[in-house]
């Protein structure tokens, strides 16, 4: 039978076209997507079937993504029939995707009945541990394969519909307009038995559905080598037609029972009725296996690091929010404490040293200072900090005293336990001040880290000593200066500013890292030392109705016969969301990421300072060699 079928393909290729990047492509804007019809499925109410039909979403080194245009079945996450086990919710343990079910049942079931006897199957290609897979959240989050970055409101591009087999046999749920909703990614709370989806509306979003199977729209890679089109125009009227081309290896038996774990064999006369509840308990989550140098994308030459710096971080609300059904307690209550830096933790986890500015109090106390917003969080939020990868704060800021000094206090006493690292000098020399300098080692490179919000001109003096005395007692070769300063909301610093930066400078500061804005401003360099005016909001749970730009500044140091200096400036663009969502997350769309450098660029030239080269406004990166800019 397989040698029939392949002489048929042979016959076929004499009329059909290689399948490639030059017959195929992936989604384009302005052109949309082409289409494929590939396999059968179940899909009129009775069950009949029809070919499945595919929208291309990516096409890159002889391969091609495919997702299908509709969701084709239900499925849960775990296939249980003891009914006590049902009862209890005493579910088997699984944390991730590739842990459940569903993954070696697409792998072996969902491929049979999809492709039969077809040897096209020899063409796909296993990815996130199946043939047929699922897409990850970051895959529906990617502009490239037409999807909008933006987790939330109606995000037509990630809508989609049922099939009816789905809706009537499989009792997949449908909204009054049609769109259903299905499997995302992933498992993200065992404990509170949430399971992350692509919601009915298109939403990116987390939901207790645990009751009720959840809509399965399923994705293929190909190896386009294999295959040939057969006919078509790859529109979703006239999709184009594959053939399989290559090779038929020969045939081997693979039962579902061979690809689950022992301990998770799928029992006897599995019962998949949607009543059923799906709902994993909780465990430990397991750490990746760390990188090593070669293979990471962030790997530095010997001497470097990479240190970056993201702006405001309020994770928490003004106290007369905190139980809002849209607060940012509310949110981190749902999601858990890995969500607000989610988006954005792989890039903060690859460098060596991420720093934060904390704008909220971590305490339980209740008496505040008379103003509108006191900004506060619970002392547990620290573990947001932690799972997103920052490694040390600045605590000073106008709202760093807003639970009065013991507030203040519980934050430090909090950060301490936790093991976060801070600096901050508020009131020195007075009864309630604090200062509290910071000094890392990072790789071969001593930083020393300096904190001063609104500072005045009486400042000047005190930041200047602090620098003298991180250089030259605790031998420090940079020094950073955090200032909380600027007018809120503005996009670009006064010529005062300007003038004090000038001054910090020249008193040995390395860097001048700015926030308060909550938006923000543009990148100036003097004598070769950065300063980043305001660097905008990141996460942040009161103010959300400000310009959405922002980013994760990157600066490369080096350090060569014991002198460090600057070798990279990149900017990682960025967009901050507020209620519900408060993830920042990266652009990647070409044209929004260079309306964010266009952002960091300032138009007025002020005396002995430096704009960044015109090649930042199309990269976002700055080279240096010998201390020196590069164009």
């Amino acid at each position: 039978m397989k040698r029939l079928l392949l002489i048929a393909a042979a016959l076929l290729m004499l009329c059909g076209c290689a399948a490639g990047e030059d017959t195929l492509r992936g989604y384009e804007k302005g052109k949309g997507y082409q289409y494929v019809l590939l396999g059968e499925y179940p899909y009129e109410k009775d069950g009949t079937a029809a070919p499945v039909l595919w929208r291309i979403l990516d096409v890159e080194d002889g391969k091609a993504l495919l997702l299908t245009e509709y969701v084709i079945d239900t499925q849960q996450a775990i296939f249980e029939t003891d009914q006590k086990v049902i009862e209890k919710r005493t579910y088997r343990r699984i944390n991730h995707y590739e842990e459940s079910d569903i993954c070696p049942w697409l792998d072996t079931e969902m491929v049979d009945r999809l492709f039969g006897q077809d040897p096209i199957v020899n063409a796909l290609i296993k990815e996130n541990g199946s043939r047929v897979f699922i897409l990850t959240s970051e895959q529906f989050l990617t502009t490239k394969y037409g999807f909008s970055a933006n987790m939330w409101n109606e995000q037509k591009s990630r809508q989609a519909q049922g099939t009816p087999y789905a809706i009537k046999q499989r009792n997949l749920y449908q909204d009054s307009s049609g769109c259903v909703s299905y499997w995302a990614a992933t498992i993200k709370d065992p404990k509170d038995y949430k399971l992350q989806l692509v919601g009915y509306n298109g939403h990116l979003s987390w939901g207790a559905y645990t009751r009720v199977n959840v809509g399965l729209r399923l994705s293929v890679r190909m190896d386009l080598s294999m295959l040939t089109v057969d006919g078509g125009e790859g529109t979703k009227k006239d999709p184009f037609r594959f053939v399989y081309a290559g090779e038929v290896p020969a045939a081997a038996e693979v039962t579902v029972a061979e690809v689950l774990p022992q301990a998770t064999a799928m029992p006897e006369n599995v019962n998949t009725d949607p009543a059923e509840t799906i709902a994993p308990v909780e465990t430990e989550a397991v750490a990746p296996a760390p990188e090593t140098e070669e293979a990471s994308a962030y790997a530095l030459e010997k001497g470097e690091i990479l240190i970056s710096f993201v702006g405001d971080c309020s994770i928490g609300d003004s106290e007369q929010y905190t139980g809002a059904s849209s607060s940012y307690h509310t949110t981190v209550d749902e999601k858990g404490y890995e969500w607000p830096f989610s988006l954005v933790k792989d890039y903060l986890l690859q460098d060596d040293l991420t720093v934060a500015n904390l704008e909220v109090v971590f305490t339980n106390r209740k008496k505040h200072t008379e103003k509108q917003y006191n900004l506060v969080a619970d002392p547990d939020h620290v573990q947001i900090l932690i799972d997103g990868g920052i490694d040390m704060v600045n605590t000073v800021n106008n709202h760093c005293m807003d639970f009065m000094q013991t507030g203040y206090q519980d934050s430090i006493d909090t950060l301490d336990e936790a093991g976060i690292a801070r600096f901050g000098t508020v009131y020195p020399g007075q009864k309630h001040g604090y200062d509290d300098l910071g000094v890392q080692q990072v790789g071969d490179i001593k930083i020393g880290f300096i904190g001063f919000t609104y500072p005045q001109d009486s400042d000047q003096k005190k930041i200047a000593s602090r620098i003298k005395k991180l250089k030259e007692e605790q031998n420090c070769d940079l020094v950073v200066v955090s200032l909380h300063w600027g007018r809120e909301t503005h996009m670009t610093p006064e010529a005062w500013q300007v003038a004090y930066a000038k001054k910090v400078i020249d008193a040995g500061a390395d860097l001048i890292w700015g926030h308060h804005p909550h938006v923000i401003q543009p990148i100036h360099f003097y004598k070769g030392k950065p300063i980043l005016y305001s660097t905008g909001n990141f996460t942040f749970g009161t103010m959300s109705k400000v310009d959405p730009s922002t980013g994760i500044f990157q600066f490369t140091y080096e350090k060569t016969d014991g002198t460090v200096q600057l070798k990279k400036l990149q900017v990682i663009p960025c967009e901050t969301q507020g209620s519900p969502d408060y993830r920042p997350f990266e652009l990647t769309e070409e044209e929004e990421r260079q309306a964010v450098f266009k952002e960091l660029v300032l138009k007025k030239t002020y005396s002995k300072c430096v704009n960044p080269p015109d090649s930042f406004l199309e990269t976002g990166i700055i080279n240096f060699e010998n201390g020196e800019m590069l164009p």
